[in-house]
């Protein structure tokens, strides 16, 4: 059973390092990396579709300095434009271009298309009792956190 256990988490982990490095892969085919593209997101999901540099950094899990470069990659890409923060006129806010959000767009029916592919070797009934298997394992990893 131990040996079973240990080969489980061998493969899970394999499983997500090759699912990382492809998604890598393909950001990579549009120029973004991994944090740039977690930004545009937390952009597009943010209310007026903009935010204040700080709460950027926050959403993404990155360090100011290190936002401040993602966000200048960005800008270069015409992906994002700072903006004056109507509510602090000392502030700036960060706002996703429809240039931005049009990238998105391709870059999830790209994922679409990646997954689609990858699960096609599973058959309906395996799908499903894939998807209730994660978010189980989720819902278990969650519930740790939350104690901690």
């Amino acid at each position: 059973m131990e040996d079973n256990l240990e080969d489980l988490g061998i493969r899970l982990s394999q499983l997500m390092g090759a699912l990382r490095a492809r998604f890598a892969r393909d950001l990579a085919r549009y120029g973004l990396t991994f944090p740039q593209f977690m930004a545009l997101c937390s952009l597009e999901q943010a209310e007026g579709q903009s935010m204040r540099m700080g709460d950027l950094a926050a959403a993404t899990y990155q360090s100011a300095a290190s936002m401040t470069g993602i966000v200048d990659r960005l800008l270069e890409g015409g992906l994002v434009e700072r903006r004056p923060d109507l509510t602090d006129r000392r502030s700036v806010v960060v706002a996703l271009t429809p240039q931005g959000a049009q990238l998105l767009e391709q870059v999830r029916a790209d994922r679409r298309h990646v997954l689609e592919q990858l699960l096609q070797s599973l058959s309906t009934e395996e799908r499903t009792l894939f998807h209730h298997i994660l978010g189980k394992l989720l819902r278990r990893l969650e519930a740790d956190e939350d104690r901690e």
